[in-house]
């Protein structure tokens, strides 16, 4: 398989857990597990099923190195995972302007070099 990627994705150590929410409903809440970010995009977990559609819109809230992120996107595929009850999603940003790019892309390198030193 072809990765077509535009940018590096940094695999989230652990079980972070992130906040998803439905269409700026507060009462459609979620918490999700990440897998990975990636300046265009994220992966996560969950037990819930949720459909892939460019039409439904979903607020990401996550923590990483200290910074909280508020993240618009939708969900682009699922996959169910073998060994559990848990759906992988992945998911594109929409909105995502050049400045918040940059932050995210700078605090992933961050991440991945505190999480992910080189033994050498």
């Amino acid at each position: 398989m072809i990765n077509k990627r535009r940018l590096f994705r940094v695999k989230i150590k652990g079980f972070e857990k992130a906040t998803m929410v439905y269409n700026d409903n507060y009462k459609n809440m979620f918490t999700i597990i990440l897998v990975n970010i990636s300046g265009s995009g994220l992966s996560f977990m969950s037990k819930k099923k949720f459909p892939v559609s460019r039409n439904k819109k979903f607020l990401f809230i996550f923590e990483l190195e200290g910074e909280e992120f508020h993240l618009k996107g939708f969900i682009i595929r699922k996959a169910p995972r073998e060994n559990d009850k848990f759906i992988e999603y992945g998911v594109k940003f929409t909105s995502l302007t050049t400045k918040q790019e940059s932050e995210l892309i700078s605090i992933l390198n961050k991440y991945q070099s505190k999480h992910y030193k080189l033994k050498i």
